[in-house]
């Protein structure tokens, strides 16, 4: 009987101590006061520089906050959080694409920043202004930014200075250098352009560029099919097949591969290509493509966000470690920047030191950046051109109209849908 109470007790006793180390509420570690868990999206270089920054920021809050963070590919990112985010089981903050946030901001899968303002004592004085504002959702912040990942256009220094070529900031400019940098005595293009990744992107800023809108100012149904859009489109119909800019039917990473074994004048990519093109060891440079492709500086950016998946209930010392995490990547997202992203603190980007970097302060003007319409229904409404767009690339008698026809109906058709109409 004796054995049998002293089991018992022993039970009770570490139960007890489960509770107050926190369990799943606060802590998974007896070493630590509050533990949090973090999902994010980052596989390369970057991924390895958020895990140097997570470890950083455990070891200068031994005994205090701990981070437990997980990475998870993109493709499986998005999947994960719809299942288990419901059943109160996500994690305390996780990375988000801006493009997700009102989607998942909408379905009441985010909690809102909203209470904790005052303890993040961040404001947009501290952050790119559009990226902040793009942070809100009906009113609500639900998103902390921590970087913007525009195109911009990089380019062949030891090219562009055999042929004594200027780098071009107009769509004629552009179109005067291909005229002389597509030589034919040797295996070398201006500017391959791939049908699909990251077309639908350059096709964003063109829209932009011409003036257009993506959707409605409703920021529902689809508004690319006008004057606008089909400027907008032409472009690169022209580029390809009356131009002769890109070899036609140039597929994924091609464009990419092309540039970097140094038979390309010009490539237009993602900030986040910057270390791989660094890694080729080419001689080349960086500028924005604000006004490559009309008149009005407009430069697509998605941006990574912090955000809080809703919990089963609320732990406030958890999001006392959110704040104290969230503070500390962005006051030295300075190291971000070296993953290939531009940080989206302020205080960072005026810094001696990332004035310094050799690519990034050339790669975009951040008054010049624009994001996609946010709204819950930009992938119903908006994403039935990136086919077309790959259409108008493929085809030399492509009917521009009748592609933004489809494609207009095509997202009307999905958004109602959506909307239960």
């Amino acid at each position: 009987m004796k054995k049998i109470l002293l089991i018992v007790l022993t039970l009770f006793a570490a139960v007890g101590l489960t509770a107050c180390g926190g369990g799943g509420d606060n802590n998974n570690d007896d070493d630590y006061l509050v533990t949090i868990t973090f999902w994010n999206i980052f596989t390369g270089p970057d991924g390895e520089e958020m895990i140097n920054l997570v470890n950083d920021f455990n070891a200068a809050n031994e005994g205090v906050y701990r981070v437990n963070t997980q990475t998870i590919p993109s493709n499986d990112f998005y999947e994960k959080l719809n299942t288990v985010v419901p059943q109160g089981q996500g994690p305390d903050v996780a990375i988000m694409h801006l493009d997700q946030l009102a989607r998942y901001a909408q379905l009441g899968l985010l909690t809102s920043f909203d209470d904790l303002a005052s303890d993040l004592d961040l404001d947009e004085t501290n952050y790119i202004e559009a990226v902040w504002d793009a942070g809100i959702y009906e009113s609500k912040r639900y998103a902390v930014p921590l970087d913007v990942h525009p195109i911009g256009l990089y380019y062949n220094q030891d090219i562009l200075d055999a042929y004594d070529v200027e780098v071009p900031t107009t769509f004629d400019e552009l179109i005067a250098a291909c005229e002389i940098l597509n030589d034919d005595t040797i295996d070398q293009w201006c500017l391959p352009l791939s049908n699909v990744w990251p077309s639908q992107l350059l096709f964003q800023a063109s829209l932009y560029q011409h003036g257009g809108m993506d959707l409605d100012e409703d920021g529902l149904y689809p508004a690319y099919n006008t004057q606008n859009g089909y400027d907008a489109l032409n472009v690169f119909h022209e580029l390809i097949f009356t131009h002769g800019v890109s070899p036609v039917n140039t597929t994924v990473d091609e464009d990419l591969a092309l540039f970097r074994q140094g038979k390309a004048a010009f490539h237009i990519n993602g900030i986040w290509m910057l270390n791989g093109i660094i890694d080729s060891g080419i001689n080349f440079g960086t500028a924005s493509i604000a006004t490559l492709f009309g008149d009005t500086p407009a430069v697509w950016a998605g941006s990574h966000n912090f955000v809080m998946p809703r919990p089963a209930k609320v732990n406030e010392d958890k999001q006392e470690a959110i704040v104290a995490f969230i503070t500390y990547v962005s006051e030295n997202s300075l190291r971000w920047a070296n993953a290939g992203q531009i940080p989206a603190n302020l205080t960072v980007l005026d810094s001696a030191e990332y004035q310094a970097l050799p690519y990034h302060s050339t790669f975009v003007d951040i008054d010049d950046i624009m994001f996609p319409s946010l709204s819950p229904y930009f992938q119903d409404s908006f994403e039935p051109i990136f086919s077309r767009v790959t259409d108008a690339m493929n085809d030399p008698n492509a009917d521009i109209q009748a592609l933004l026809d489809e494609a207009e109906l095509e997202g009307t058709q999905r958004l109602n849908e959506a909307l239960g109409n």
